[in-house]
């Protein structure tokens, strides 16, 4: 995955990044705290998103029927994922762009392969590399 950094705002600001070509506006979290980090390929890129519990998973699978992935803006950097459960314990999903854990946990693990939308209301930007 190759992930370019346009521009930022700085550490825990708005960020907008390329991941393999798709415009996304993500949280800074690798920018220093005195500095905002350098446009450019951003080495060992992690995601972590914050999301919005969904009412139930039947709702979730009813709100996908097109079987999309993707991440649609919403506002800042805030999304609307559609895309396929990889993972039940804890769940990932497929989102297109991106693989994000979601931080939840399926009521069943027959959950795996299910299409879904969920609400997500911030994608942080880290490295998995320490400096």
């Amino acid at each position: 995955m190759d992930v370019i950094l346009i521009r930022t705002e700085g550490r825990a600001g708005k960020a907008e990044i390329e991941v393999d070509g798709h415009p996304l506006t993500v949280v800074d979290g690798i920018s220093a705290v005195a500095a905002p980090a350098v446009p450019g390929p951003v080495r060992d890129p992690a995601f972590e998103a914050v999301v919005v519990e969904p009412d139930s998973w039947e709702r979730a699978i009813a709100a996908n029927p097109e079987r999309l992935k993707r991440l649609e803006p919403l506002w800042g950097w805030r999304y609307r994922g559609y895309g396929e459960i990889v993972a039940v314990d804890p769940v990932c999903a497929d989102l297109g762009p991106l693989v994000l854990g979601l931080g939840l946990r399926a009521d069943t693990p027959e959950r795996l392969g299910a299409f879904v939308a969920i609400a997500i209301d911030r994608i942080t930007l880290s490295s998995r590399r320490i400096s």
